[in-house]
């Protein structure tokens, strides 16, 4: 039997956990079990009908099914930046400052392509959404990993970063609304990404997938409303989590010119652009109505947090209510770690959770639920773990 070996960049990679409880879902859904999966933030909200109906529509026209620009469709371009101005009063040019991606992931893990060489540093809150540190691996970097703690709101503390090790990253990575900890960022903290990122001559990705996702009107401001960012700094969006459309795999950065251009740069070798009709369904999904679609998929999500959090608070832990994105981080009772908790949860009760350390080793000793199942499900689930026995004490 043939044995090939992988490239080193694989090899370097951390085990990712979810492989395993992907094989341990399929056991147990062929056991016949009832699962009620939280583990992805695979949100469960259709988009608005508006959205559909534009991409039923676009479908009919020949010229769609052809490549698409690599530039992306000028229209698309164009709605992005009036988007940004409505939603964030920042001020985009549409020609030199945007580029359309396959999802923000597929963009976040290229432009460490586009910049890191081997043996480059890139400086990564953790815990992390993977994608956020292992595109630096795969491009053979080095992640710094800056410790967030909850005492601090899960925001890392620039001031204690050596000057020497900052001289020497290229890249950091902010993300807020955080996935995994639902934390939310301060305009003073992201003031002082910029000024430190300028200051050491660093890239500063901001991975804005969540900023439509928050809770109690307080809502997230952008990295490029600051002065001085666009200097240094490329925000990522995402239609997916804002209008429901993960699987439509359509999102956008926007920033400093050079930083897109070298994405796009790299883009053209490597895929030939987002289907022509997802633009034109985000078209129509960006010149919506807030409150038509965006305001109730909120509030949505609030009522599940409240009765996510209060239902966990219940069973003994004490968890402060997340203020942005679709999550619950909390920590695993004594006697387990986080993927022994998750597989014992799911085995027991047919509960799929993310194990924290999915999330980086600073993730360890939590587990991540997505409030991605309808409120009856979450009771459903809160009764099965109380039933099951799981408290934390």
């Amino acid at each position: 039997m043939f044995k090939f070996q992988e490239a080193e960049r694989l090899l370097k990679l951390p085990i990712y956990v979810f492989a395993q409880l992907d094989r341990v879902k399929a056991e147990l859904v062929a056991k016949g079990v009832d699962l009620i999966d939280l583990g992805m933030g695979n949100p469960d909200i259709p988009p608005p009908r508006e959205i559909t109906k534009a991409l039923i529509d676009s479908l009919g026209n020949p010229e769609n099914h052809r490549y698409p620009s690599f530039e992306g469709a000028p229209e698309f371009k164009n709605a992005v930046s009036g988007w940004c101005k409505r939603q964030y009063g920042i001020n985009v040019d549409h020609e030199h400052e945007v580029v359309t991606l396959i999802g923000s992931k597929e963009g976040i893990v290229h432009l460490a392509f586009a910049y890191i060489d081997p043996g480059d540093l890139t400086l990564v809150p953790m815990p992390a959404y993977p994608a956020h540190f292992r595109g630096t691996i795969l491009a053979g970097g080095e992640p710094v990993v800056l410790p967030t703690t909850e005492r601090q709101g899960y925001l890392p503390d620039l001031k204690i970063i050596d000057p020497a090790l900052a001289d020497r990253a290229k890249m950091m990575i902010i993300s807020y609304p955080s996935n995994p900890t639902g934390a939310v960022a301060t305009k003073e903290f992201y003031g002082e990404c910029v000024a430190f990122c300028r200051k050491h001559n660093i890239i500063l990705v901001h991975d804005f997938a969540y900023a439509e996702i928050y809770f109690e009107g307080r809502k997230p401001i952008s990295m490029l409303s600051l002065p001085g960012a666009k200097d240094v700094c490329i925000e990522y969006h995402t239609t997916s989590k804002t209008f429901g459309m993960p699987g439509w795999r359509c999102g956008f950065a926007v920033g400093n010119r050079q930083l897109i251009e070298s994405l796009r740069k790299i883009k053209t070798n490597l895929d030939y652009g987002l289907f022509t009709a997802v633009q034109k369904a985000a078209i129509a999904a960006m010149t919506l109505d807030e409150s038509q679609y965006i305001d109730k998929v909120r509030a949505t999500y609030q009522r599940r947090r409240d009765i996510l959090v209060d239902g966990l608070n219940g069973l003994g832990w004490q968890l402060a209510r997340p203020k942005g994105s679709l999550y619950v981080w909390f920590p695993v009772p004594a006697g387990f770690d986080s993927t022994e908790f998750t597989m014992k949860v799911a085995e027991k009760t047919g509960i799929i959770l993310a194990p924290g350390i999915s999330f980086g080793e600073l993730g360890e000793g939590y587990v991540r639920a997505a409030l991605v199942a309808p409120e009856d499900r979450l009771r459903d689930a809160l009764d099965r773990l109380k039933k099951a026995g799981f408290r934390y004490a």
